[in-house]
């Protein structure tokens, strides 16, 4: 059994910092201290986030309150992927609470027993109040759109007294005979003894001195982004209530609008295209909006260490593995890595048994999400290089199958909710994703004929979607009210050229 009076997080991106609000508000008995260099360079690729992002926060001690206009959020209802296994079908992934249209019927179960309508509007939720009227209902479950710099300055504010924050970088790392690390020495002279170490170093991954890293070549097939502030010419439809990431010849791009600019990005394989030219084509698809010199290149082979925790360094964020941005899963696994620390040390203790469940749980939702961001990829029906490197080398994972397979049987719903620990995409999400790839679907065998279940279908459309786009606000207006409140000033829009 290990005592913990000391933790000591290195780094000084949004991983070290949401790791510090945990730990700071949870366990405030133990003394904390964050070490950055003294000029630090997060990566900051994604600023999408998924239903966890309010609920962490609240946990840290943050109301929606204090954060919303701090770091310049909007919200996000969903990811709308234009164009995405071929050109003109646009691909709906909301967040939902699971819906039936009737007592026993769920709602994607039943649309199957009227596939001619529209999956998007009948089969799924929001797709109209969100796309087609630009709304958004603020009862619905919410992500938010944010940038990831503010958000980071906003945390270091609020725990200034509550932490030691250091800016010196470290040079040595001091082990015992067990290789259990005892303490830091910092460029500065400084020496800094810890219990337990979060490594929040990055790709780098500086304190785990064996990581076991599982090479994800096989299954993931971006390595690269280009990416970049784009400034709002026309606010008002530019900020629309969800991300959008585009399939184009390339990879795809991310188009992320928070409230003063828009966060986007290309993502490719270095291989296959160069830097250089996934540059230019990117200035070229803003319409030079965005200026070559300010893009950030940001590369990566997709990975992940299983020793997540090892001996007493617990990796997070970028250090812990990276897949790819494309269904905004970085900081979801941040915060994940932390509530599930969190759990396990928060009597001040810990034991190999803690380790290897910490372990065993963060596997599972890094090898879910991998299963789940590699399936987008099935179906596609391009042929630039890209795609038909993507169409030869991806092979779908047993889930891909499981889920495949349950939509092609009658007798077997849809499953709905996660409710699984290590589990945040449900079998809905799997189940809104194959049916807009086209995969098979059989009609679900369910207590109405196919004519009455197609009624309460449509009833439900009607009673749902058309009600929740008349009584919610234009998402654009949401966030001016805001800005009114807190008197804050609107973006400019950039200046002709």
């Amino acid at each position: 059994m290990k005592n913990l009076d000391e933790i000591v997080i290195v780094g000084g991106g949004s991983a070290a910092w949401l790791a510090a609000a945990l730990l700071a508000h949870n366990t405030p008995e133990l003394k904390l201290t964050v070490v950055d260099k003294e000029v630090g360079t997060p990566v900051g690729v994604g600023e999408g986030t998924l239903l966890n992002f309010e609920i962490y926060l609240k946990r840290c001690g943050f109301s929606v309150d204090e954060w919303f206009t701090t770091i310049d959020a909007t919200y996000k209802t969903a990811i709308l992927f234009p164009n995405w296994d071929r050109e003109g079908n646009d691909i709906w992934h909301p967040f939902f609470e699971p819906r039936s249209v009737a007592e026993g019927m769920p709602q994607v179960d039943a649309w199957t027993n009227c596939q001619q309508h529209d999956f998007r509007e009948y089969g799924s939720q929001f797709y109209d109040c969100n796309v087609t009227q630009d709304r958004v209902d603020l009862k619905q479950p919410l992500g938010y759109h944010v940038d990831a710099t503010k958000l980071v300055v906003f945390i270091k504010e609020k725990l200034k007294d509550k932490v030691t924050f250091i800016q010196s970088e470290m040079v040595t790392i001091n082990r015992d005979s067990d290789q259990y690390v005892k303490s830091l020495v910092l460029k500065n002279g400084q020496t800094i003894t810890g219990d337990l170490f979060i490594d929040c170093t990055g790709f780098k991954s500086l304190l785990n001195q064996a990581p076991k890293r599982v090479n994800l070549d096989s299954r993931l097939f971006c390595d690269t982004a280009i990416a970049g502030h784009v400034p709002y010419i026309d606010r008002e439809k530019e900020m629309h209530p969800y991300v959008r990431s585009e399939a184009v010849d390339h990879g795809w791009v991310w188009n992320i609008p928070v409230r003063t600019r828009i966060g986007s990005g290309l993502v490719f394989k270095r291989s296959i295209t160069d830097v250089e030219d996934a540059k230019d084509y990117f200035v070229k698809y803003w319409d030079n909006r965005i200026q070559k010199e300010n893009l950030k290149v940001i590369d990566w082979t997709p990975f992940y260490n299983e020793n997540f925790w090892h001996e007493n360094v617990v990796s997070i964020g970028l250090a812990a593995g990276f897949i790819e941005p494309l269904e905004s899963t970085g900081l979801v696994l941040i915060m994940e890595g932390m509530v599930c620390l969190l759990g396990r040390i928060r009597d001040h203790r810990y034991n190999d048994g803690d380790i290897e469940l910490y372990n065993n749980v963060m596997k599972y939702y890094f090898e879910e999400t991998i299963d789940f961001v590699s399936m987008h990829y099935a179906k596609s029906t391009r042929t630039t290089p890209f795609w038909n490197y993507v169409k030869e080398h991806r092979v779908p994972s047993e889930r891909e199958l499981y889920y495949a397979e349950l939509l092609k049987n009658p007798n077997k719903l849809i499953p709905n909710g996660c409710k699984d620990v290590g589990s945040y995409f449900s079998g809905e999400s799997w189940g809104h994703w194959l049916i807009q790839l086209g995969y098979e679907v059989a009609p679900k065998k369910l207590p109405a004929d196919a004519k009455t279940i197609e009624k309460l279908v449509i009833d439900a459309h009607t009673r749902n979607e058309k009600y929740r786009g008349t009584m919610s606000p234009m998402h654009h207006e949401a966030i001016e009210r805001l800005e009114a409140l807190y008197n804050l000033p609107k973006p400019k829009a950039p200046m002709a050229t």
